[in-house]
């Protein structure tokens, strides 16, 4: 999404206030912000902070109001906060919020996409239209060398434990070791359906997403033998690479219920 993302490393840090009040401040290297829908705080069961995954709605226009380009009504933009991966300004101007607030924000060039104080602000109207904070796990690996870190995970008394047979909704992200993109479900908008160590997938992702709870969030590493081997999958997948997934079981249909 072109008027938020961004490629260059910057460290986002958090300025003292010129002028503050419970509604709008402005911070001293000239960010601005002015909360336009407040939530109640009795209706407020949490609050943005530091690596929660949002999604949000954004419009942004010029000096004078003009809509240049807006997802309100449409997809929202989904982004972890304090992970680089939207412009300093608006990294800072999506904490502290509840789910449905909705903010005006100034963000001046320097914390924008340019590289000093040259150029013009951005204006920008946001709503935090939702959010996700992960309860972290345990990590292992397994006998075959699968590598598996649970980013989210579910207690045992809420878990829907995913076993052979069962219809798998899956949301990943595969990656190299370089770090290079291969694939992603969310590019499609919409999960990966197989069924379960039914020789649907790799066999390494059977391996990992066995007895994986509904809900559940996994980092996993797959060894060449388990992924794609020695012949690998032309041209994105070299002989012998090992596989870096990210994967969220989003809905599982147990056997019996199919």
């Amino acid at each position: 999404m072109k008027f938020l993302t961004r490629t260059c490393f910057l460290i986002i840090g958090f300025s003292s206030a010129v002028y503050s009040t419970d509604q709008s401040w402005k911070d001293d290297d000239g960010l601005e912000v002015t909360i336009t829908k407040a939530i109640d705080d009795a209706e407020c069961d949490i609050k943005s902070a530091g690596g929660d995954v949002v999604d949000q709605y954004y419009k942004l226009t010029d000096e004078k109001g003009v809509e240049i380009g807006s997802n309100f009504g449409k997809k929202p933009y989904t982004f972890t906060l304090g992970r680089n991966q939207v412009i300093p300004g608006m990294d800072r101007a999506m904490r502290g919020m509840c789910i449905g607030e909705i903010r005006k924000v100034v963000i001046p060039p320097k914390l924008g996409f340019a590289k000093d104080a040259s150029g013009q602000p951005l204006y920008y109207t946001v709503q935090l239209v939702n959010l996700f904070r992960a309860n972290p796990g345990e990590r292992w690996v397994t006998e075959e060398g699968i590598q598996i870190e649970q980013t989210h995970k579910i207690e045992a008394e809420k878990c829907k434990k995913a076993e052979q047979g069962d219809k798998i909704y899956q949301q990943y992200v595969l990656r190299l070791e370089d770090n290079t993109l291969v694939d992603s479900s969310y590019s499609r908008n919409a999960p990966f359906v197989f069924r379960l160590r039914n020789r649907e997938v790799i066999d390494g992702m059977d391996i990992a997403m066995d007895g994986m709870c509904e809900g559940e969030r996994r980092r996993v590493v797959i060894p060449s033998e388990y992924g794609y081997g020695a012949q690998g999958s032309p041209p994105e997948i070299p002989g012998g690479a090992r596989l870096f997934f990210e994967i969220v079981l989003e809905k599982l249909v147990k056997r019996d219920e199919l």
